[in-house]
């Protein structure tokens, strides 16, 4: 029998049924037994299932057999397989297939990157990585995705993904099994919801068909914008599976997992136990895991609070201050101010919030004049787009912002320009400045958003990172308006700071009132 007749398996179909509506667990699979968190993730109907988990804790056996039955419950449907490339797409996902499906149900056409079912049911495989590198690729590949109408989407390491590509894909995520009418009111479909009333799948009244569409995704636990997605802050629709190497126990051998649990403890959190936090970090961290946990210490509630500012120490007569801007246009990313003592090396002060330019003029000029009791504080600004427009901004009422040198090739030679701007030369003079400042107990933090954010800044190869910044997902205002604000900050010696008080205290004992400026 040629492949283009479709062979349905009524049995198949009425399992699939039953599955939807909850008559049947699917437990096993093939004489294959399964663990509590293999069958979670096989039951759970929700529009976006993810199963995160640490290496050999059988998560990606889960999403193999979870396909399998899709294809056979929905006859004549159509799935993505999709990974970073169509290569690692097919060769990854045909390997397990191929252990675990029963023969004779499919052909595998390389050529066309695809498995067609006999039952009609064709899976095809797509890179996404091409979604995600911007430009003509990227509207190409759009357009390519607008040309299919999926059923279901199949996604392993949707950390490679970026949330604008599972994004785009959402909205070609909607395959009916049927042509009758979709209206709920008239009686054309019976829509099946959750208990917060959302929608799970319809049963066509005309014809009897069930229509369930479904994301189905792995993740390692890795810090990407799925963290927030799916853990942080579950998005409706959303279920997380998180699973370990020890939920898995059965199928592995003792050596092999004291093998596993006697390596590092930040390889046995994430890659064993499969956590997945900030705190289980990546390789490539810009800060050391020692100068994070250091700084954990330091962390404590602000003193004060007063429109977005957030205040841990209050202004002192006889100190210096330092502050450090990451503007930015209000929208995209949160504009963050940071307040450093110079003479202690504390962050007194911080703020960080999404608003427009002219309310990060008012903040930064408010924090400038509180911290001015003994002189101004210098304002490091980083010189991006809405940068510029903050440095217009306060220049006009304030003149101690930070100036660079640059090099006049018409005029041969060094001009003086405001603000700081970051390349990716100048962004790792601030990453070595900030580490040094680091190994000798300088820094203090106290802002717990700043400390998070110290724990997924990593060294990166994306053109617009500029060598390093937050992993996807994650903001770097805070880290970055820090940074800026310990720059060329010298700390001082127990002498300097010994006659730097001495010398303030008597200059206060034959001064006036202090007079603010």
């Amino acid at each position: 029998m040629s492949m283009e007749d479709k062979i349905i398996d009524p049995r198949m179909v009425k399992m699939g049924k039953d599955w939807l509506d909850g008559k049947i667990l699917v437990e096993e699979f093939q004489g294959i037994r399964l663990n509590e968190k293999q069958i979670e993730f096989l039951n759970d109907k929700n529009r976006f299932s993810l199963v995160s988990g640490g290496m050999a804790s059988g998560k990606t056996l889960a999403f193999i057999i979870k396909f399998i039955l899709i294809s056979q419950w929905f006859p004549g449907t159509r799935i993505m397989i999709g990974r970073k490339t169509k290569g690692n797409a097919s060769e990854t996902f045909m390997k397990d297939f191929v252990d675990v499906c029963p023969p004779g149900i499919y052909e595998h056409k390389i050529g066309e990157g695809k498995i067609i079912f006999k039952n009609g049911t064709e899976a095809i495989f797509f890179g996404l990585d091409s979604l995600a590198s911007g430009g003509e690729d990227l509207k190409k590949a759009i357009q390519t995705i607008k040309s299919h109408n999926f059923g279901f989407v199949f996604i392993d390491q949707l950390e490679e993904i970026d949330e604008s590509v599972f994004e785009a894909l959402n909205s070609r995520v909607r395959r009916r099994q049927c042509k009758h009418g979709t209206d709920e009111k008239k009686g054309e479909v019976f829509v099946m919801r959750d208990e917060n009333r959302l929608p799970i799948y319809e049963k066509c009244a005309t014809c009897g068909l069930y229509t369930f569409n479904q994301f189905n995704m792995t993740t390692n636990p890795a810090n990407f914008w799925g963290y927030d997605y799916f853990k942080v802050h579950p998005r409706p629709m959303t279920h997380l599976v998180e699973t370990s190497m020890l939920d898995n126990r059965g199928n592995l051998s003792e050596q092999f997992i004291q093998s596993e649990l006697a390596k590092p403890e930040r390889y046995v959190k994430k890659f064993v136990y499969g956590d997945w936090s900030p705190d289980s970090l990546v390789e490539g961290g810009v800060f050391s895991e020692d100068y994070i946990k250091h700084q954990a210490f330091y962390i404590k509630n602000p003193i004060r609070e007063f429109d977005g500012i957030k205040i841990f120490s209050e202004p002192e007569y006889n100190h210096e201050y330092q502050i450090g801007v990451d503007s930015s246009e209000g929208s995209t990313d949160p504009c963050s101010i940071q307040v450093i003592n110079k003479d202690t090396g504390e962050q007194v002060a911080c703020f960080n919030q999404f608003v427009p330019v002219n309310v990060q003029i008012e903040k930064i000029m408010q924090l400038a004049m509180m911290y001015s009791l003994k002189r101004k504080p210098m304002l490091v600004i980083e010189t991006n787009a809405s940068g510029t427009a903050v440095i217009e901004g306060i220049k006009k009422q304030y003149d101690n912002i930070y100036e660079r040198e640059v090099f006049n090739y018409r005029e041969q030679k060094n001009l003086k320009k405001l603000g700081f701007q970051t390349n990716f030369a100048s962004k790792a003079l601030l990453i070595e400045n900030f580490n040094a400042l680091l190994s000798k107990k300088y820094v203090i933090i106290r802002d717990r958003n700043t400390h998070e954010e110290m724990k997924v800044f990593v060294y990166s190869d994306e053109a617009q990172k500029k060598g390093a910044g937050a992993q996807r997902g994650y903001h770097d205002d805070n880290v970055m308006a820090l940074m800026l604000a310990y720059f060329n900050v010298r700390p001082k010696t127990k002498e300097e700071n010994t006659l730097s008080r001495l010398l303030e205290e008597k200059r206060v004992q034959n001064k006036k009132p202090y007079q603010f400026i």
